[in-house]
C-alpha cells in the first residue's frame, strides 16, 4: 500500500482488505450521516466492495479515496478523497472523520495536505469542497486551511456551501 501524502500526525495512505472494518465505523456513524446521508455504506459487505474498488483503481486513476491513519496508534480514522465530480465541473475533496477525533485539527491538517497534494504533485489547478451548510465543524476546517467561500446552492438536495482553492503557478 502505497503512501499519497503525510502530516506531522497523520498518515493518508491507500485503503487497504484489513480496512474494512474500520471504514464500517466511520461510514456508519450516525453522526457523520447526518451531514452526508447520499453517501452510505451501511454494510461491512458494502465496506468490503467499496475497499476493493478503491484498490482496483489505485493503478489507474490519480483520483480516488484513501485512509487517514494517526501515526502514532496506526488506527484509521477517515476517509479522504480527491475526485472528478460532474455535478461541481471540477475536482472535489471528500473528508470523513470517526467523531471520536473531531475537534482535534486533523480534518484542517489531513485537508491541507491533500489539497497541496492535488494542487502541487497531481498539478490540478482548483479543488472544490462541499458541505452542508449546517456543519459548523467542517465550515470552520475548510476556512482553516484557506479555502475561500465560492457560492452556496444545493448540492445532493441538500443546501450546501461550496468553498474552493486554486493552485498559486
Amino acid at each position: 500500500m502505497n503512501i499519497i501524502t503525510e502530516t506531522d500526525r497523520l498518515i493518508i495512505r491507500e485503503f487497504d482488505e484489513d480496512d474494512v472494518l474500520s471504514l464500517y465505523k466511520i461510514e456508519s456513524d450516525h453522526r457523520i450521516i447526518k451531514y452526508i446521508p447520499w453517501n452510505r455504506l451501511s454494510t461491512m459487505k458494502e465496506c468490503k466492495r467499496q475497499i476493493n474498488k478503491y484498490i482496483s483503481g489505485y493503478q489507474r486513476d490519480m483520483l480516488n479515496s484513501w485512509a487517514v491513519v494517526v501515526k502514532e496508534t496506526n488506527e484509521v480514522i477517515g476517509i479522504t478523497q480527491l475526485i472528478y465530480s460532474s455535478k461541481i465541473r471540477g475536482v472535489e475533496i471528500g473528508t470523513k472523520i470517526h467523531p471520536d477525533y473531531w475537534s482535534k485539527g486533523y480534518a484542517s491538517e489531513l485537508t491541507r495536505a491533500v489539497v497541496n497534494y492535488g494542487l502541487y504533485e497531481l498539478g490540478i489547478d482548483e479543488i472544490t469542497a462541499v458541505t452542508d451548510v449546517n456543519n459548523a465543524g467542517a465550515i470552520k476546517s475548510l476556512i482553516n486551511m484557506g479555502m475561500s467561500l465560492k457560492k452556496y446552492g444545493y448540492y445532493n438536495g441538500a443546501e450546501s456551501a461550496f468553498f474552493s482553492v486554486k493552485r498559486n503557478n
